[in-house]
């Protein structure tokens, strides 16, 4: 039974989607079909048995020579998701594409909304009141809880060596996409080219730029509650976030056809 090779597992609202949708164009990559397989955040599943899940149904006609690859953003946040990862596969490479908690946050309730899952203004679902429904709904209600990187990513790096990890930003696969999948084709030692037309820059499973919002307050408050978690995030991938912790962070140019103000990084 072949095992997958790789996971992208994080973050939630960070790229992912588009992450996947172009390595998935790559001819020794095959990502998993649908994109989120939900498997090692399922509860349902006896995981005391010791059984191995068999996921090749998801991968219909791909060779078994080809890396094979799934992506489902809460197995990052999901307390035994990444341990449960690393039984299946110790050897698996795992990608975690990461973006500025607060906008990550805001993004995420976006989506809540558009769903008709959340009623709640941004304001409420972020404070002492909202964030206790995490408790009932984790997938759900944990826009600040999930922004939290870094005690994420210490549990990533206590069940997988550093070398199998890669780290990048979301805005460095906006604006630098060829940089960012040419270094994940040699992380993944993966055989042959990526083709010239890699599709859409922006792939999103959830539209939601129809729902405009003033949350400067909320996103200045909630850079605030992030900041030494940006900092130990920092620490830990290697990744430069010095522009997540300035003050003067804006997500506006992600939206535009300008060079990027911060750096391009990315660390594996």
């Amino acid at each position: 039974m072949k095992r997958l090779d790789f996971f992208i597992v994080g973050t939630q609202k960070g790229g992912t989607t588009a992450l996947s949708a172009k390595l998935a164009r790559h001819p020794a990559i095959c990502c998993a079909k649908p994109k989120e397989l939900h498997v090692f955040d399922d509860e349902r599943r006896d995981w005391t048995s010791g059984d191995i899940p068999d996921l090749s149904a998801h991968f219909p006609a791909a060779s078994d020579h080809r890396l094979w690859g799934e992506a489902t953003p809460i197995y990052m946040y999901w307390p035994q998701a990444i341990e449960r990862v690393a039984r299946y596969n110790p050897e698996a490479k795992i990608i975690v594409s990461l973006r500025h908690p607060a906008y990550r946050a805001l993004s995420h309730w976006k989506m809540e909304v558009v769903r008709r899952t959340e009623e709640l203004s941004f304001a409420e679902a972020i404070s002492e009141r909202g964030r206790a429904r995490v408790r009932a709904a984790p997938q759900v209600f944990s826009y600040v809880e999930r922004g939290f990187y870094a005690p994420q990513i210490a549990r990533l790096l206590a069940h997988f060596p550093r070398q199998n990890i890669f780290f990048c930003r979301m805005e460095d696969l906006y604006q630098d996409e060829a940089a960012v999948l040419q270094a994940l084709s040699g992380f993944l030692d993966a055989d042959g080219a990526f083709p010239d037309d890699l599709g859409p820059k922006r792939v999103v499973p959830v539209e939601t730029s129809g729902l405009a919002v003033d949350a400067t307050a909320e996103l200045s408050w909630l850079s605030s509650l992030f900041h030494d978690d940006i900092r130990e995030t920092a620490r830990l991938t290697g990744l430069d976030l010095g522009a997540w912790t300035d003050g003067t962070y804006d997500e506006t140019y992600l939206t535009q056809d300008l060079p990027m103000a911060p750096k391009r990084v990315f660390s594996a």
